[in-house]
């Protein structure tokens, strides 16, 4: 989830969320090179034109996860940065192979010794397929480009998945934990891998993810250990965490923001069909889930601002607060598994969409295994705090790499 903040009216909490991370970003982000083209590569990584790309083959090629199924490069957001689209093998949450698509950033400047790799966990995009961020990145309208560059600005590659059905055939696995961490692990794999980006399997690496991404990232930093044991993962710094997805459901029900519990519903009822969605709407709530299936985040902000999902169900109830909806919240809830490298939570303390009690609650746990981690608040709502975040992130991120120790306050 990244929302835009409330300052009045959602079109103008969106434009003046957008008009400050422009202008930090600025501020942040290195001014790169001019682009040089690599002829050898693109002919070596190709894949379908348009999007054609995003559709997998049937059936799926046999493969390790993050092998890449195909390539092409693609247009750059970034002067002096080379950019490849990728889809790639990755693992659903029963563990069958699925396929993802992505996006690799490598800045064209020589890195001194073996360039670190950087995966970006997005937040809320949207759930129809044009909101994935590889074709926003590849458009210039990439809302988190700010993020991305100041990474790319240390000389570090980036991969940015668009997660599990986000750009791909299906239905976005929107929040849920388990094959958004896989989508993570794997776009590390697949970058890798791909031809002319000179990047290595034994660089180190490391993950950044807010909101949406903040629990991707930290579901990744979760599964590693037994997921993805050959990354040489260095540390997650994850931020704006719904760690307790009813926690985030209960405080949502009440705001303006139905288009996440719904996008979120539409996720789990794709990951757990059995869940059977549409027999607890009404005609007009199928309708309305439809329509919210084609949109990205600020045409669904603006088209369901003040609804709630008892609006759109028979009986007007709440289908999360069933025992079968329970119980698939609870699997993808975070806390329950210890990871292997250090954390760094950061969380607004007036976050209006995920309460900050929430990000403290899961420090409490990760505190109690033994992670090192370290909590960091800012005095900012959901969106101003990934970019009030920008600096110490980006430097905690260096720091891992450097080798120096992890801090933690717990």
């Amino acid at each position: 989830m990244t929302p835009s903040p409330r300052l009045g009216s959602p079109p103008l909490r969106w434009l003046l969320s957008s008009i400050t991370a422009a202008a930090l970003a600025t501020a942040l982000a290195a001014a790169p090179g001019a682009a040089t083209a690599d002829a050898a590569a693109a002919r070596a990584c190709t894949g379908p034109a348009g999007d054609a790309f995003y559709v997998p083959p049937a059936p799926l090629p046999r493969g390790s996860h993050g092998t890449i199924i195909w390539c092409r490069p693609s247009a750059s957001p970034v002067t002096g940065v080379r950019a490849w689209q990728v889809l790639y093998l990755s693992a659903t949450v029963t563990g069958a192979p699925t396929a993802v698509s992505g996006t690799v950033l490598v800045p064209g400047a020589a890195y001194p010794g073996t360039r670190p790799v950087v995966a970006y966990a997005a937040g809320t995009q949207g759930w129809g397929d044009q909101c994935a961020p590889s074709k926003e990145m590849a458009a210039g309208n990439f809302d988190e480009q700010f993020a991305v560059s100041n990474l790319l600005s240390q000389g570090w590659a980036v991969a940015v998945t668009d997660y599990p059905g986000l750009g791909t055939p299906g239905d976005e696995a929107y929040s849920v934990g388990i094959p958004e961490g896989h989508a993570v692990l794997d776009v590390l794999r697949a970058a890798t891998a791909v031809p002319g980006a000179g990047l290595r399997a034994t660089a180190p690496m490391a993950i950044e993810g807010y909101s949406q991404g903040g629990g991707a990232a930290d579901w990744a930093a979760q599964e590693q250990p037994s997921y993805a044991t050959g990354l040489r993962l260095k540390g997650v710094a994850a931020g704006g965490t719904p760690a307790n997805l009813q926690a985030v459901a209960a405080n949502i029900n009440g705001t303006v923001w139905f288009a996440f519990l719904a996008g979120s519903a539409l996720g789990f009822n794709a990951v757990y069909p059995s869940l059977n969605l549409n027999g607890e709407l009404t005609p007009a709530g199928r309708a309305a889930l439809a329509q919210l299936d084609t949109m990205c985040q600020a045409q669904a902000l603006l088209t369901y601002a003040g609804k709630k999902i008892q609006d759109y169900t028979i009986g007007g109830v709440n289908p999360i607060g069933q025992a079968k909806w329970q119980r698939v919240l609870n699997a993808n809830d975070l806390g329950t598994m210890k990871p292997a490298v250090p954390l760094l939570q950061y969380h607004g303390l007036v976050d209006e969409v995920i309460p900050w009690r929430v990000e403290t609650a899961l420090h409490r746990q990760y505190c109690a295994m033994g992670v090192t981690t370290q909590l960091k608040g800012y005095p900012g709502d959901h969106v101003l705090t990934q970019v009030l975040a920008q600096t110490d992130v980006v430097n905690w991120l260096g720091a891992r790499f450097a080798g120096s120790q992890a801090p933690s306050n717990c």
